[in-house]
């Protein structure tokens, strides 16, 4: 967010956008209260830019390239006058990501054992460009308008030629073996526009605002599965065609009441409204004719309707050392699920609360504790709802659940921290509870065919700590040490099987930074993750490093970074899964380093207000 709106910038690019010294402040919030939107997990970052707004004309270009035939270019710029600015930009990335995957799976169907085998190449293509643009109008000191758009493509394709070998037991001895063929796409156009016009009374402090934002997407899917045999010839195939345009139209209205000088009230208005439609088709391949058939009864139209509405009010202030902070926000959600294969909708009609409560307490010597509570929302996307069954190759299917009820997040945390001259330490505990855990469950759907569904499975919960401590030990080396340890259960009853499985999990990261003459910084940073058990198994370990060298050049004006990720590939995900008639392992990797080259410039030809008589204050 830049001034508590919106953006429909990237992160990096909002940024690389804004001149570090037209910020005020940057306000960082891990446990959002009850005035933003439940859904997830995720923290906001809220940059708050100086009131006395810099003239001119400001901007970064940038080009990068890197292995793996990854290349990039991209421009933002804008033009800022005394009342008003406008910005444009536009980006382009392309690039692929080699890896490499292996699996073996053993199922069981009416007394018979069925042994697959397979391993092979993957490579995913990415393309993308977008334009951006939009502009600000101040009205008067008390009044601003501002008005964004996004529009640009997006499409990714997949290729894998995996060998297969199966046999069964009891019965031939002999090893089928088969190289497996598959490609996909996805990709199309997407666009969006947002719009917000904020009001300042005379009391600092005291606004209304209102906002109206539209997004809109094209999605087309296409995924293509041969299985050919030792002679080349094909003797099974599918082709999965999905299809359907989304949209979202989204109201704001939020009210903020300072009361005293140390307390304020804010109440809002949101109203999100979704429709999408997914058309699916299958072909399969026909010996005979050489072709691919249509099939019927798995293609399948579906409409989604998903309308959002809440209201939220929070009081929050200071007494003494004392902060604190008490909301919530109320949500009606009315979801529609109809497909033409089946007689019955699936409905939704749902009211929710979502409460907040935070505390803080100023110590001496730079010292603060922290509480807080939120409840949390994170619901399904669309495919996880899709009734029907698709075909993803000759060994697995999958299938939504328009049953499928969204999981709701209990997340207390308590905090210390403590600032010591340039170094900080801080201790975290916290307590999650996850209701409704949504897994993707296995089971055998055919000989030797293994179907995917996402299910409720049950609760889990995650107690423990992270600590992060930060250490300028010269002026030339900065680390920066964190660690997150806690003890993870996961239980619930599926099938009739009660379950209840744990595991101590724990992950770390570790920078260094070292700054080096004018402008020179190289970076060197590790993360590791542990392993982890699910409802039918365990997700393996991972660790990985990775280095960045950066350059600036011409007064700051022009850097280049020089990155390497996952220097040694040691990024492997791997997982175990089991049942009672059925037990598969997978593992897959990306071919590393990757290794990218960005090279920056950054234009700024800001003239500040002359305090002498004469000349014109919008020059540049």
């Amino acid at each position: 967010m830049i001034d508590g709106i919106p953006s429909v910038l990237d992160p990096s690019e909002a940024l690389q956008q804004i001149p570090s010294n037209s910020i005020e402040n940057i306000e960082i919030i891990t446990n959002p209260s009850a005035k933003y939107n439940p859904d997830g997990t995720a923290g906001i970052i809220n940059i708050i830019t100086k009131k006395d707004r810099l003239k001119g004309l400001a901007g970064t270009a940038d080009v990068n390239a890197g292995t793996f035939g990854r290349f990039g270019v991209g421009l933002l710029a804008t033009y800022t006058k005394k009342k008003w600015s406008v910005f444009f930009g536009g980006d382009y990335n392309q690039g692929e990501r080699p890896g490499f995957s292996s699996s073996e799976r053993v199922t069981t169907k009416n007394d018979t054992t069925y042994f697959t085998r397979c391993e092979g190449d993957r490579y995913r293509n990415r393309d993308f460009w977008a334009i951006r643009g939009g502009f600000n109008y101040l009205f008067s000191e008390n009044e601003l308008f501002y008005v964004e758009f996004k529009y640009g493509y997006r499409s990714g394709e997949s290729y894998a030629n995996q060998n297969y070998e199966e046999w069964i037991e009891p019965g031939s001895s002999s090893i089928s073996r088969y190289l497996s063929q598959e490609t996909s796409f996805r990709g199309g156009n997407f666009y969006s526009i947002n719009a917000t016009f904020k009001h300042d009374f005379q009391t600092p402090g005291h606004n209304l605002s209102a906002g109206i934002s539209y997004r809109s997407r094209d999605g087309e899917d296409t995924s293509t599965n041969q299985l050919l045999d030792s002679a080349g010839n094909i003797s099974n195939g599918q082709i999965n065609v999905e299809d359907g345009p989304g949209r979202v139209l989204q109201l704001n209205l939020d009210y903020v009441l300072p009361i005293g000088e140390a307390n304020k009230f804010e109440a809002g208005y949101q109203s999100r409204m979704g429709r999408s439609t997914d058309l699916t088709e299958l072909y399969i391949y026909n010996e005979a004719t050489g072709e691919f058939d249509k099939q019927p009864e798995f293609s399948n139209e579906t409409d989604y309707l998903r309308d959002i509405h809440s209201l939220y009010a929070i009081y929050g202030g200071e007494k003494g050392k004392l902060g604190y902070q008490v909301g919530i926000r109320g949500e009606y959600t009315y979801r529609v699920i109809e497909s033409a294969k089946i007689v019955e909708k699936s409905y939704i009609d749902r009211l929710d609360y979502f409460p907040s409560v935070h505390f803080s307490y100023k110590l001496p010597a730079e010292q603060q504790i922290m509480a807080s509570y939120s409840r949390r929302i994170e619901r399904p996307r669309s495919w996880y709802l899709e009734p029907f069954i698709t075909w993803e190759d000759a060994f697995n299917v999958r299938q939504g659940n328009p049953d499928l009820k969204p999981e709701y997040i209990d997340a207390m945390e308590a905090a210390y921290l403590i600032g010591f001259g340039e170094h900080s330490l801080s201790f975290e505990g916290y307590y999650r509870i996850t209701n409704n855990k949504v897994e993707r469950i296995q089971s055998v759907y055919a000989e030797n065919v293994m179907l995917s569904r996402p299910e409720n499975v049950g609760q889990d919960f995650a107690l423990g700590g992270e600590m992060a401590l930060g250490l300028s030990l010269f002026k030339w080396w900065k680390m920066d040490i964190s660690g997150n340890f806690y003890q993870y259960r996961l239980e619930g009853e599926y099938e009739e099987i009660i379950f209840e499985r744990e595991s101590f999990n724990w992950n770390s990261r570790f920078s260094n930074t070292f700054r080096f003459g004018e402008g020179t910084r190289i970076q060197l940073n590790s993360r590791y993750n542990s392993a982890t058990v699910t409802a039918q198994g365990t997700r393996g370990d991972y660790w990985t490093a990775d280095i960045a060298v950066s350059q600036e050049f011409f007064k700051k004006r022009m850097s280049a970074i020089l990155q390497v990720r996952d220097m040694f590939g040691k990024v492997v995900r791997d997982q175990e899964s089991m049942g009672s008639d059925f037990m598969s392992r997978s593992e897959y990797y990306n071919k590393a380093p990757q290794v990218r080259l960005t090279v920056n410039y950054r234009f700024n030809n800001y003239k500040k207000k002359r305090n002498g008589g004469g000349g014109d204050d919008d020059e540049f």
